[in-house]
């Protein structure tokens, strides 16, 4: 029996075997993750700025982690779908990252040891679900670097991993950079010692090369991004001074919250006034917080360092045993559970240091040697974040991944010293292999028990057909939650403006004499989507009423309602002129067009996509028939609407004006809607309109075009 389970630890073991049992479970933990898991809002919502731009003219953002946006933007670029690429580029990440655990753990731990570890990566949730993307992508290069430094003894792999750490430091995350300089100064000393104590000793300048060329490349990767970033010298200080200051400002007002009940705002938009009353300044860099204030920081510090427990813990086992959340995002507090696996953890893995040392000659000989560099670059990578992160930000678990990944390698090194002591522990490791089909086959996946309300995604979806409105530069959105991550996911070229009334405290300042359309054209509001809870409360508000029920008549239009159990509201938009801005959104290509020129004249064939609101509206088209040659000129015109015909009939030079009655589409708005009794619809539709003349003629010298009318209007007027 004993020998059949060897023999199958022996199969498990081979690294195709090994590789592809660790993706079935991985794909097992994350199954359905796209059927469960909501679009991603905050950070990932910002970051989708830059990516979206790059995936369209390769522009980044040297200051924001491009070499992240930049694969985000791959993922844009396979899918135009938001949803679609956001999940598709964190499916790809966690099984980069898993993939790379794995790869490491081999070659510092016995496979047997380093499959069952990286199995307990897989499938903590903690790993894949979390909150942002770019967390998790921040650990690979330090995978990466690793992996090289482990699979080869050369100077050139010291020298390529120093340089992916580098590189890494300014295109992803800048705390890195402690990390580096410390592996960086113990590579060199390695070197030194290498030299000295070999019998042949490399020629000078092949240490050298090994790490001049790395980071010469690892220099041009930056400078690439330099280059196409849009922000440089002398800006470049200037803009990325409130990425630090923010990001001061939020975390203390967020661990401050948790100490003290007398600040009641929120710490992502509203900590500038905490800090003022601490520092004196609204964002101060932590130093000068620090000099105005030393006790309060010292506290901050004191205090993120005391939930250290509760942040390992949560990275180690997706709960924790204590009452104080060390994360922003929900974790399971309280777990008394946890208790046992962390004493348990934390006892197998002193005993087994203390075993390594007592016999760290031995150790070192056996094991060690080769991949002492990769355990130092882990080391340090971790030390700068229980050390420096810790204390500073708190012991958020996206914070530590590499941590949490040191203290699993250090747990599964702890396990080998005492099998090594314990020689009847020699058993167990075929068993592990029965484990390996054992997960495979029986592990649930996480998201077939998760809340199935993506209330992001759900917006998104409803605000798609409005992406042309939204993402005009000047367009000010105005909704109860996620205007910013709209204005993100929806942008086309440009970002709209968002604004919100969450807190209500919006609307409070609105007089008791003004009607709302006053106060929302006061304030530049070009949408506005009043949800269910807004209309509750305000329905009967005579200052509100005539725009929820006859919008037309205060300068508004109704684009859409919404209606379901988890949410609902109206969709409002502020009517412009639109027989004025026609010419200016031929230019500035606000819809698709073709056949036509910038000052409005067409050849004998145009075509449009235009939005109709409502069901009522009709197409109308004016503009005017030249007649320089011949006075007599008649061409005929026909207009097709989707593909039908509804116009074809002859016109005499000069001016026109027709407004046609258009066949009726699926899912345009009833002008008379009763809010309660919707249940879904859809905004306006984009109808193809084609203009197809008999004939044209050309322009007065020297403008010799051939044309057959000037336009000087085409859309859907509503009636009245």
């Amino acid at each position: 029996m004993l020998s059949n389970l060897k023999s199958l630890e022996n199969i498990a073991n081979r690294p195709v075997i090994a590789y592809t049992a660790i993706a079935l479970l991985q794909l097992k933990a994350i199954w359905r993750i796209w059927d469960y898991k909501d679009l991603a809002n905050g950070d990932t919502s910002s970051y989708f700025l830059t990516a979206y731009t790059w995936s369209k003219s390769a522009v980044s953002d040297i200051v924001w982690s491009p070499l992240y946006t930049s694969f985000y933007g791959f993922f844009i670029n396979i899918s135009s779908d938001v949803y679609a690429a956001t999940i598709l580029h964190r499916i790809a990440i966690v099984f980069i990252a898993t993939l790379l655990v794995l790869a490491v753990l081999r070659r510092l731990l016995p496979h047997s040891i380093a499959w069952l570890i990286a199995a307990w990566w897989a499938i903590l949730p903690i790993n894949f679900d979390t909150l942002y993307e770019v967390h998790l992508f921040s650990v690979i290069p330090t995978l990466v670097a690793c992996l090289i430094v482990l699979s080869s003894t050369a100077p050139w792999a010291r020298g390529v991993a120093i340089a992916i750490m580098a590189s890494a430091t300014v295109l992803v995350r800048n705390e890195l950079s402690l990390a580096t300089a410390a592996f960086a100064c113990m590579c060199v000393a390695w070197e030194i010692w290498q030299y000295r104590t070999a019998e042949q000793k490399r020629p000078i300048l092949t240490y050298a090369l090994s790490y001049a060329v790395p980071l010469v490349l690892a220099l041009s990767l930056i400078i690439f991004f330099y280059v196409h970033s849009i922000i440089k010298f002398p800006e470049l200080s200037t803009y990325a001074a409130p990425k630090h200051t923010l990001n001061v400002c939020q975390v203390y007002a967020f661990g401050y919250q948790q100490r003290y009940s007398d600040w009641v705002g929120s710490p992502w938009t509203e900590c500038q006034s905490l800090m003022k009353r601490q520092f004196g300044q609204e964002q101060p860099t932590l130093f000068q917080a620090f000099r105005a204030n030393p006790s309060a920081i010292i506290e901050h510090f004191l205090w993120n360092s005391s939930l250290t427990l509760n942040g390992i813990q949560v990275s180690l086992f997706n709960a924790t045993s204590g009452n104080i959340n060390p994360d922003y995002a929900p974790v399971m507090l309280k777990a008394k559970w946890v208790i046992l696996p962390t004493l348990l953890v934390g006892m197998a893995s002193i005993t087994g240091l203390v075993l390594i040392y007592r016999d760290r000659r031995y150790w070192w000989q056996f094991w060690l040697k080769d991949k002492a560099l990769g355990w130092l670059l882990l080391f340090c990578v971790a030390a700068v974040g229980f050390f420096v992160v810790i204390p500073m930000q708190r012991p958020r678990p996206s914070y530590l991944f590499a941590l949490s990944f040191f203290l699993m390698a250090i747990l599964g090194m702890s396990l080998f010293a005492i099998a090594q002591r314990w020689k009847r522990l020699q058993r167990i490791p075929p068993v592990l292999s029965l484990c390996m089909i054992a997960l495979i086959l029986f592990l649930p996946s996480y998201y077939t028990n998760v809340s199935t309300e993506r209330r992001l995604l759900s917006f998104y979806r409803f605000f798609t057909p409005f992406q042309e409105t939204i993402s005009q530069p000047n367009t000010v959105f105005l909704t109860r939650e996620f205007s910013s991550e709209l204005c993100s996911f929806l942008r086309d070229e440009d970002v709209c403006q968002p604004l919100s009334y969450s807190d209500e405290a919006f609307f409070s300042s609105m007089p008791a004499d003004t009607p709302i359309e006053d106060f929302l054209n006061q304030r530049e509001v070009d949408l506005f989507y009043a949800d269910k809870n807004f209309i509750a409360k305000f329905g009967g508000d005579s200052r509100v009423e005539k725009l929820l029920k006859n919008p037309q008549e205060v300068g508004w239009r109704l684009l859409s309602i919404q209606n379901s159990d988890a949410f609902g509201g109206m969709l409002f938009e502020r009517i412009s002129d639109s027989t004025v801005s026609f010419l200016s959104d031929i230019r500035n290509n606000k819809f698709k067009h073709t056949g036509i020129y910038q000052d409005g004249w067409i050849g004998r064939k145009s075509s449009f996509d235009l939005p109709q609101y409502v069901q009522t509206s009709k197409l109308v088209i004016s503009g005017t028939i030249p007649a320089y040659k011949n006075p007599n000129f008649k061409p005929r015109l026909r207009v097709k609407v989707d593909g039908k015909e509804i116009v074809n009939q002859e016109f005499p030079a000069g001016n026109f004006n027709l407004e046609l009655e258009v066949p009726e589409q699926q899912g345009l708005l009833s002008p008379n809607l009763n809010f309660s009794k919707v249940q879904s619809l859809e905004r306006k539709r984009l109808r193809s309109v084609s203009l197809i003349f008999s004939k044209a003629q050309s322009l007065l010298t020297p403008d010799r075009r051939r044309v057959s009318a000037k336009l000087t209007f085409i859309g859907f007027k509503e009636n009245g």
